[in-house]
């Protein structure tokens, strides 16, 4: 029962006896009315009771423990985790954009079949599918009385009813204020009497219209010289019914490309023109529809882009379409290298040539330039980039003036040279079909005579043709195009892979190519990425530049055979012409990324999401690419690194009735399957924890007279890379190569037999014990102390050093580990990671650590 009245609290006083020493407290029940006060100290119950209650301190805190001095990590070790947490070794690549289909696989197989065959079977092949194709659209076509719309690529719909304009401009459209067509409509609409082809092909038919592509009209200048090469390119066609076929090079394959044909007009029809003033252009009140339609949707001239001459002809129009079709927009083929387009329209290879790179111009002009037309076909440019300097002549007019008439970030097409009478002249033209060069030799000038008019058989007039000297044309243009053209008696064999592109270049990739040839033979060997002008707007972050060498197999690194030259502007391909003779050679490659503002792969297909039509053209175009770069029955989700090895590697050898190429995969992307949730959660608290993720696609094509001729990938397998203590491989003129040879004369002092091994013990670190240390395996060397003496980190130093780095990261993010076996656990697996070397491209990636 509980006592009356309140509660209070009185504290023990303080006493040195035994009992009283501790301390207390009473609790009381405070009397009310006549109750006896309860004794003093205690608390009076029912019954009289009274109950002492004893306070007993807590015991004293214990001071925590005085933390252990940590020690602070080396410079180095923090440099090497920086490293590799920008620039690791395994990494992924977007090599499909659209959700994944039965059959998509098969496909791809069919498009790229085996891996060798002639350099003109994969013509005839895509030929052949053109023509059928075509047939049976005209088949189809007859039977429904009705003229072919090509449903995939309908101009006029896109123009006139949907308005999303895809066949105009890309994924990414660069400006939102550009002017577009007016109208389109069909070839027989259009023109009164047309024809594909009036007097056949002339290198004088095109002229440039509203599109940015000057670079595509002057190939097709320079190949109208021999018309062989654009009847080529035009495959089959049916004017009646509207269809038309053609055929591309791209990715060292052909492909077809069908049309409709409709075209774009530079002005609307007749009943939507009301804001054009028909009294300027001379339109009479009667009759005002025929003669609206006479002079602004009638003929050539009325198309809004390229067009021919001849106002009747329709070849030019009808094939700039078909390559715009095959990019995705004719905003794909805005801008370009003549070369490149040569390429596209022959299957050549083009070579960048600087004229002040020339060494000899007398054997430029006997040995390359008077092959024009047989072995060659060539294109000239003034200047391929901005005016670096533009302040210094500031006045448009007067730049032009000095150039005489020679327009600067323009292509021209070569269409002839004359030798004779003490004159080396070359023939040139500008694909606006105007504007010409106003030196010597040029119309109306005074070297012209009545004799010179015949020999050459030139005409004066603003047609864009004109004449100039070898020299002058030497000093003007500042770039040639030379592209090699391929007969029926030239096989290629193509291998394609995907390799990992570190931040640092300075090595050549571990993965490389190996040749085998048969007997001697002059070859042309080309390295080059895919074509990303295909799916513009997808290319990702990075952009590509390439490099190679061939070298004999058995010589040493220095004595290679040949190497690829630096291009500024063709950064598809690079490529070297070199007689082989018989015996293997291997082919080392070198791909350099540079970061670029583009967005990522994944954030254009979420801003485009909406445009499912835009996505699915271009994403097929995509993943029909980097297919090649995969192993057959892989993907990027499910590859792993160390799966590769070298039993990867297959062989082409050419043969005649071959056709396509081998998909080959040789450093595919890691996979996320056994990634740990830590790891995960990690990548996803720090979205820059890997900023470096630059992967391409690369193929070597071999030419060569020589059917066998093999071709294969090489992917050095982890214990092979160690067994052969790999170091980089520098060029003659690297400048790491001076400093590289002198540490390797260094290492191997005292090794009189030449094994690469020290004095001390069979291991070749010359400690004698045979555990081949390495500053790689014992941990970073720590920088000199003050007395310049260098001490080097121990094995235990280094795993503390590590351990520490690790703690301190750690516990900056609140999340760092409990225990000290947590720690060491960690640790243990971040040293595991930095040297694992598994997989091909590794040794690219980890260069700078060696060096």
């Amino acid at each position: 029962m509980a006592p009356s009245g309140e509660i209070y609290q009185k504290h023990a006083p303080h006493s040195r006896t035994e009992e009283e020493a501790q301390p207390s407290f009473d609790i009381q029940a405070k009397p009310s009315g006549n109750e006896p006060s309860p004794p003093s100290g205690g608390l009076v119950l029912g019954g009289g009771q009274t109950i002492k209650l004893m306070l007993v301190p807590d015991k004293p805190a214990t001071p925590p423990p005085t933390p252990a001095k940590k020690e602070k990590p080396h410079p180095q070790s923090k440099m090497k985790k920086f490293w590799t947490n920008f620039d690791p070794e395994y990494v992924g690549k977007v090599t499909r954009v659209l959700p994944e289909r039965i059959g998509d696989t098969d496909l791809t197989t069919k498009l790229l079949g085996e891996t060798a065959h002639r350099a003109v079977q994969s013509y005839e092949n895509a030929k052949e599918s053109c023509i059928r194709d075509v047939n049976r659209i005209i088949k189809e076509c007859r039977a429904a009385n009705q003229k072919y719309t090509d449903t995939h690529w309908d101009i006029e719909r896109d123009l006139k009813i949907t308005r999303i304009r895809d066949c105009l401009d890309g994924l990414v459209v660069d400006n939102d204020d550009k002017q577009y067509p007016a109208d389109a409509k069909r070839v027989t609409d259009i023109f009164e009497d047309p024809k594909f082809y009036v007097d056949g092909v002339s290198y004088d038919d095109m002229l440039q219209g509203s599109a940015g592509d000057c670079w595509f009209l002057a190939a097709i200048s320079a190949l109208g010289s021999n018309p062989e090469f654009i009847e080529r390119a035009c495959v089959i066609q049916d004017q009646a019914v509207g269809v038309y076929g053609f055929v591309f090079h791209r990715d060292g394959e052909w492909h077809q490309c069908i049309i409709d044909d409709k075209l774009y007009l530079r002005a609307p029809a007749y009943d939507e023109s009301g804001d054009i003033v028909l009294g300027q252009y001379g339109v009479r009140r009667t009759n005002q529809e025929d003669q609206y339609q006479e002079l602004f949707q009638r003929g050539s001239q009325s198309l809004y882009f390229a067009q021919c001459r001849h106002q009747n002809e329709t070849w030019v129009s009808l094939l700039e379409k078909a390559y715009a079709k095959a990019h995705g927009d004719y905003a794909s083929i805005w801008g370009g290298q003549t070369g490149e387009a040569i390429e596209d329209l022959t299957g050549g290879v083009t070579t960048e040539i600087y004229t002040t790179n020339i060494l000899d111009s007398e054997a430029f002009w006997r040995d390359e330039l008077s092959r024009i037309g047989r072995d060659f076909v060539f294109s000239c440019a003034a200047a391929r980039w901005r005016e670096w300097r533009p302040y210094l002549v500031a006045n448009e007019k007067i730049r032009e003036e000095r150039r005489a008439g020679i327009v600067s970030q323009h292509a021209y097409a070569v269409l002839a040279i004359y030798e004779g009478h003490g004159q080396r002249l070359v023939k040139i033209r500008n694909p606006w079909g105007r504007k010409e060069w106003t030196g010597p030799w040029s119309d109306g000038s005074k070297e012209w005579t009545a004799d010179w008019l015949q020999r050459l058989n030139h005409q004066f007039g603003d047609d864009g043709i004109f004449w100039m000297t070898y020299k002058d044309m030497l000093s003007k243009y500042k770039y040639i195009d030379r592209t090699r053209i391929f007969g029926s008696d030239w096989h290629v064999a193509q291998q394609w892979m995907t390799v990992q592109v570190p931040w640092s270049t300075m090595d050549y990739q571990q993965v490389h190519f190996s040749i085998d040839v048969p007997d001697d033979t002059d070859a042309v060997i080309v390295l080059s990425q895919l074509d990303d002008r295909y799916f513009k707007g997808l290319q990702g972050k990075y952009n590509f530049t390439l490099q190679f060498r061939v070298q004999k197999d058995g010589q040493d690194d220095d004595e290679y055979l040949a190497r690829s030259k630096m291009t500024y502007e063709l950064v598809r391909s690079v490529n070297v012409e070199v007689p082989l003779t018989r015996g293997s050679y291997t082919v080392l490659v070198k791909v350099e990324a540079t970061e670029t503002r583009r967005d990522d792969v994944e954030k254009v297909i979420r801003n485009n999401i909406h445009r499912r039509d835009k996505i699915t053209q271009i994403g097929k175009l995509y993943d029909l690419a980097h297919q090649k770069g995969q192993l057959p029955g892989s993907s990027s989700s499910s590859s792993s690194p160390s799966s590769m090895t070298p039993s990867a590697s297959t062989s082409g050898t050419s043969t005649p009735m071959s056709g396509g190429s081998q998909i080959r995969d040789p450093n595919p992307a890691s996979s996320q399957a056994g990634e740990s949730k830590d790891d995960s959660e990690e990548k996803e608290k720090d979205p820059h924890r890997n900023p470096w993720n630059a992967s391409c696609v690369v193929g070597l094509r071999v030419y060569s007279k020589q059917a066998d001729l093999g071709l294969k990938v090489v992917v050095p397998s982890k214990e092979e890379i160690d067994e052969s203590k790999h170091v980089p491989t520098l060029d003659r003129d690297d400048v790491a190569k001076s400093a590289l040879d002198e540490a390797q004369a260094a290492a191997g002092k005292g090794d009189d037999d030449g094994d690469g091994e020290g004095e001390g013990g069979g291991d070749g670190d010359g400690d004698g014990d045979g555990d081949g240390d390495t500053a790689e395996h014992a941990g970073e060397e720590r920088s000199q102390g003050k007395d310049g003496e260098g001490e080097v980190q121990t094995q235990a130093e280094a795993q503390t050093e590590v351990e520490g780095d690790i703690n301190e990261d750690k516990n900056a993010d609140g999340d760092g580990p409990t225990d000290q076996a947590q720690i060491n656990g960690e640790a243990k697996d971040t040293d595991a990671d930095a040297e694992t070397e598994t997989g091909p491209g590794i040794e690219a990636a980890t260069t700078n650590d060696r060096v």
